[in-house]
């Protein structure tokens, strides 16, 4: 399936390629993103030509600074272990853990390009018995001035180094966008497919600094995780403007000399926009043991043979906006935004059944018989549907202070009274000769427990549940200085939430603590930079007032030394170290049934190095680059030590070297 879609995709980026006309200009590639209700394109940076830190290939690092996972370092549950990083853009806890690896439309880039643009990339871990691939391919194209299509596609293969720990992850996007003068258009369909096996952690800590190989050491568990994730997207605005003229200069070849020439241009300065936003997405996670593991788990309820249980949730959101632009307010020069959105969803949870009636609930009607492999599951389904209304104050244009304060709140539904209010505020200024950069954050929000932590059916766990609202305040400012070679930056924040609620490894359940927790976190960089030398630095520090509730390591750090230079006027190389840490602390612990993190207080992780050496580089006439990575180098002499756990019983890859090259057209 996936390889017709493969070669549909490619023959359709083709026919793009004989389509769009390349314009007689330079080559300028455009990117943003569609962030929130305020219909505001956010310009992003096109990292086609960033050069630095190409060698970070691991979604854990491209993440967060640190994760707890399974091992497997390409595909695998993540959690971060800096609280104010973790996602949970997915509907389905249970799949939270694997946000990273979905195509969301908030992440969906567009482009406007003057040239059609391709980038194709292969990279590979070099492991014997336990190689890792990465695949990625993207393409877009203007066809004429205003609208784009464009197609891109990742693929990700990972055997792990221990016994059932490989993972395989297909994902993309197809997505296209019109933007005239005063209608415009965004549209996008993304999926994601993995698969991920867990092994439930290693027997024994000890077997690691045995002369056992990686995958002979006894594990816990066989079982495997299927997740699938399917979105859409439709974002349609109608603009009313005024056209503004201003003049432009063209160079143009006559009689073979260059010749400078002022034109006349108009560009429409929009007033006001009405925005129309449809957004739909469906994830399905299934969890298999083809054989049901009764020691693992303290209850089995629907088989003794086999486990097949999945949760599905489909949503389906609309959202009516309109917005006084800050062309439209000609003295203080800020927008205003109201919207009203309807969101409606579906939560299936589905049972693969052998022991009736006392292990399921005996309603006939959501018994189904799988025409596939014949046997008997048990649906149980409830549909919520929720409303919203909401508005924002924005500043986005302007050289100095921008800010953006948004709320919404429901008034009908399964979530009626959760309410969200967050802004953030930016400002720059000089310093002396340099910039100094400071920005603030804060929100305060009350979140209605997902469906899932209030009733699940599964074959070794189950609950039904009464949890109220969490409630959740957070603030917390940035300080940057832009000096010439030294580059520091403060962040700070403060975290209460109300109610929390939690998974304990004591039974893999959801409770509910009744109190407030506290998370403070102070993250520090400097960065020092010379011609050819350069150092990074960055430590994370991280307190909190209840650690059976939300554990989290005091210090993070993350150290950089490399070379970065250009060879012979055409080469840019970078070499260097990279150096990670963090202190012990109880680490959480994965549950395979739900892949939910769970918190322990019996086991500690951490205080281990981690040390990876690489050297990147970048050929400019050709736009190609390569690199070559050694991971976890230091396990090559510290043999002995078995700490190099990411969670109890789950330790990380040994040492391997990975290496890949991208190439980047212009056509």
């Amino acid at each position: 399936m996936y390889k017709r879609l493969f070669i549909v995709l490619v023959l359709l980026a083709a026919a793009l390629v004989v389509a769009a006309k390349p314009l007689r200009t330079k080559t300028v590639v455009r990117t943003w993103q569609m962030p929130g209700y305020s219909a505001v394109a956010d310009t992003i940076a096109f990292t086609d030509t960033a050069m630095l830190n190409y060698h970070d290939i691991d979604v854990q690092q491209l993440y967060s600074l640190s994760s707890a996972t399974n091992g497997n370092v390409l595909v695998s549950p993540i959690e971060s272990r800096v609280v104010q990083d973790r996602l949970r853009t997915i509907d389905d806890p249970f799949a939270w853990s694997l946000t990273p690896y979905v195509v969301t439309p908030q992440q969906q880039r567009f482009f406007n390009t003057t040239t059609p643009y391709s980038n194709v990339a292969y990279k590979k871990g070099f492991v014997t018995g336990h190689e890792e691939n990465d695949i990625d391919f993207l393409f877009t194209a203007n066809i004429g001035k205003r609208l784009n299509l464009g197609v891109e596609m990742d693929y990700l293969s990972s055997m792990g180094h221990y016994a059932n720990t490989a993972g395989k992850l297909y994902r993309g996007s197809v997505w296209g966008s019109y933007t005239g003068a005063h209608y415009s258009m965004h549209a996008a369909f993304g999926w994601s497919r993995l698969s991920s096996f867990d092994n439930g952690g290693i027997r024994d800590v000890n077997d690691l600094s045995s002369s056992l190989s990686a995958e002979d050491i006894p594990v816990r568990l066989n079982a495997m995780t299927g997740f699938r994730y399917l979105s859409g997207y439709l974002h349609n605005q109608y603009s009313i403007a005024n056209p503004r003229e201003y003049h432009d200069s063209i160079y143009v070849i006559e009689e073979g000399r260059r010749v400078k020439k002022d034109t006349v241009k108009v560009e429409y300065v929009p007033l006001m926009t009405f925005s129309h936003i449809f957004e739909t997405n469906n994830s399905n996670r299934r969890y298999v043991e083809k054989t049901a593991n009764q020691n693992f788990y303290d209850s089995t309820y629907y088989s003794t043979d086999k486990t097949n249980d999945s949760t599905d949730v489909l949503t389906i959101r609309n959202t009516l906006a309109v917005t006084f632009c800050e062309a439209y307010n000609t003295k203080l020069r800020f927008g205003i935004t109201a919207f009203a959105m309807n969101e409606c969803q579906r939560f299936m949870n589905t049972n693969c059944i052998s022991l009736m009636p006392s292990g399921g609930t005996g309603d006939s009607h959501r018994l189904r018989q799988n025409r596939v492999d014949g046997n008997i599951y048990e649906y149980n389904y409830q549909w919520t549907n929720n409303t919203f209304v909401g508005g924002a104050i924005h500043k986005h244009s302007g050289a100095n202070v921008h800010y953006h304060v948004e709320g919404q709140v429901c008034v009908l539904g399964y979530k009626i009274g959760e309410f969200d209010v967050h802004g953030k505020l930016e400002t720059r200024f000089k310093a002396g000769k340099y910039p100094l950069l400071i920005s603030a954050r804060a929100y305060a929000k009350s979140e209605t427990p997902n469906y899932y932590l209030q009733h699940f059916r599964s074959n070794h766990l189950r609950w039904d549940n009464e949890f109220g609202f969490t409630y959740r305040f957070m603030g917390g400012a940035t300080v940057s200085y832009l000096y010439q070679w030294l580059k520091p930056r403060i962040d700070f924040s403060f975290e209460n939430q109300t109610n929390p609620i939690y998974v304990s490894a004591a039974d893999w359940k959801p409770r509910q603590y009744r109190g407030n927790v506290q998370i403070i976190t102070g993250d520090i960089g400097l960065d020092l930079t010379t011609p050819w030398i350069n150092l990074e630095n960055r430590a994370v520090i991280q307190h909190s007032t209840n650690d059976s509730v939300m554990p989290v390591p005091l210090v993070i750090l993350q150290h950089r030394l490399y070379y970065h230079g250009t060879w012979f006027r055409a080469l840019d190389a970078q070499i260097g170290v990279d150096l990670r840490y963090f202190t012990r602390y109880h680490a959480p612990v994965l549950c395979p049934g739900t892949g939910m993190f769970a918190t322990q207080q019996e086991t500690n992780v951490g205080n281990y190095p981690w040390m990876n050496v690489y050297a990147s580089f970048y050929v400019r006439s050709i736009r190609l680059r390569f690199f070559a990575h050694y991971q976890h180098l230091n396990h090559l002499f510290m043999k002995s030590n078995t700490n190099y756990l990411t969670m109890p019983n789950y330790p990380t890859n040994r040492d391997v070297f990975r290496a890949g090259v991208a190439w980047h057209f212009y056509n």
